[in-house]
């Protein structure tokens, strides 16, 4: 292949690999704050570019789910999504973990809570801070802008 082939093929796969990093991604870390089952010390949240639809991808089993997100304000997004097949709390059989978070994308904060079936169990929850990742096509605007 000739060094102009090369060049060419580099801007198609650079080209058709921006499409899946379109839209905004957050990296969060998370410490519990109460509760027994286990809170997930990292997660990354991939929101859709108009953040209408997220995946969560969890750190340590290296798990990615999808997520309903709800808009709760200018800043924030409610999200809520289970990992299908994993062990979280002592006593548990496969289970599916839920949770639901509340991102806040103004001051990069996240609650979290792990949702229970039980009725009179106390709800895990953890929090922590998040760093935003940028995609290729948000920074293709900067460069443009």
């Amino acid at each position: 292949m000739s060094v102009p082939n090369c060049g060419a093929l580099a801007l198609v796969l650079t080209l058709a690999g921006t499409g899946a990093l379109a839209g905004t991604s957050y990296s969060c870390d998370l410490k519990p704050l109460s509760g027994a089952s286990w809170i997930p010390a990292r997660i990354t949240v991939h929101f859709s570019e108009d953040f209408s639809t997220a995946d969560v991808e969890d750190a340590a089993f290296g798990v990615s789910a999808p997520a309903r997100v709800v808009k709760r304000s200018a800043t924030s997004y409610g999200l809520s999504w289970s990992l299908p097949g994993l062990a979280v709390s002592p006593g548990e059989s496969r289970a599916e973990p839920r949770f639901r978070a509340v991102l806040n994308t103004a001051n990069r904060k996240m609650s979290i809570q792990s949702v229970l079936t039980a009725a009179d169990a106390q709800l895990p929850r953890g929090s922590g801070s998040c760093r935003m990742q940028r995609t290729m096509s948000q920074l293709a605007r900067i460069d443009a802008g």
